[in-house]
C-alpha cells in the first residue's frame, strides 16, 4: 500500500520542552537543545520527502519552552507534537520545575485533538515517573556512546526497522514497563530502551537520536576529563563514537508519528 502522502499548506508544528542545557563545547559549535533538535527534525523532514511520504513543499517549525523557567505552550492546539528534552538533571529529583512536568505529562489531554508526545532520554523517563514507573540509577553504570538497541515485535512494527543505532548518554534508566505502555526496544544494558502507549500517543527513547558521532565526542572528551567517565568507558566508547547511526530514519518516523 502507498504511503499516504498530507500536503497540508500548515507546517508540522512541534514544541520542545526544554529540561537542559549542554555542555558549552557542545553548546558553542552546535546551538542549544532547540537547534539541535530542529537539525534532527528538518533530517527526519528531508527523508519523508525523499520517500514522497510528505509533499516538497512541507515545513517543520519547531518552538523551544524552557520549563526550568515555568515556559510551557500556551495553547496545545497550536502544535502536533510536544518533545521532551535530555536533561542532566534526574527525573525523580523532587524539585518543583521536575515536579510540575510529571504532573504536565500525567494530566496531558489524550484526544485526537491533543498534540502527541515523544520523551528523549531525560523525557523517556519523566514520561516512566509521570505513569508510576520504577526510574533510577541503573545498577550496571552509564551506558555511553554508539549504541545497537533490539526491537520487539511491536517496536519492529512501531520504528519499521529491526534495530536502531543510536547513541547513548545516561545511568538513569526506567526498570520497568509502566501500566497502558507497550515496551519497544531494549539493549542488554537497559531494558526500556523505548516504549508506546497503548493509545498511540506517547512513545519514548533512552537514546540521543539528536546527537550525532561530533556531539557524542565532545560530551566524552569533556567528562572523562572531569571524572564523570572512566579511562576504560571512554576509551572503548570512543572506538565506536563515528559508527554509522541510524539518525534520519529515527528521526523520519518521529515526524511521522507526530504529523498523522
Amino acid at each position: 500500500m502507498a504511503a499516504t502522502i498530507i500536503n497540508a499548506k500548515a507546517p508540522i508544528r512541534v514544541a520542545l520542552l526544554v529540561c537542559g542545557t549542554p555542555i558549552p563545547a557542545v553548546a558553542e559549535p552546535y546551538g542549544e537543545y532547540p537547534a539541535i533538535f530542529n537539525n534532527l527534525l528538518q533530517d527526519g523532514l528531508k527523508e519523508l520527502k525523499e520517500r514522497k511520504t510528505v509533499g516538497p513543499d512541507t515545513e517543520l517549525v519547531l518552538e523551544g519552552f524552557d520549563v526550568r523557567e515555568d515556559k510551557y505552550p500556551e495553547r496545545l492546539s497550536d502544535y502536533d507534537g510536544i518533545l521532551i528534552s535530555g536533561s542532566a538533571s534526574n527525573a525523580y529529583d523532587d524539585l518543583p520545575w521536575i515536579n510540575k512536568l510529571v504532573d504536565y505529562v500525567a494530566k496531558f489531554p489524550r484526544d485526537n485533538e491533543a498534540p502527541k508526545i515523544v520523551g528523549i532520554c531525560f523525557g523517556h523517563q519523566i514520561i516512566g515517573r509521570a505513569f508510576k514507573a520504577n526510574v533510577s540509577k541503573s545498577t550496571r553504570g552509564w551506558e555511553l556512546g554508539w549504541t545497537l538497541t533490539d526491537f520487539t515485535e511491536e517496536g519492529k512494527k512501531f520504528w519499521k526497522e529491526d534495530s536502531m543505532r543510536i547513541q547513548e548518554l545516561h545511568q538513569d534508566v526506567v526498570h520497568d514497563v509502566p501500566a497502558g505502555f507497550t515496551l519497544l526496544a531494549s539493549t542488554a544494558h537497559t531494558t526500556n530502551q523505548s516504549m508506546i502507549s497503548e493509545d498511540g500517543r506517547i512513545v519514548t527513547l533512552q537514546g540521543h537520536p539528536e546527537f550525532t558521532g561530533p556531539i557524542m565526542r565532545e560530551f566524552i572528551t569533556v567528562r572523562t576529563a572531569n571524572g564523570t567517565f572512566s579511562k576504560e568507558l571512554s576509551e572503548a566508547s570512543m572506538k565506536v563514537v563515528d559508527n554509522t547511526l541510524d539518525r534520519a530514519t529515527v528521526a523520519a518516523r518521529i515526524v511521522d508519528f507526530v504529523r498523522t
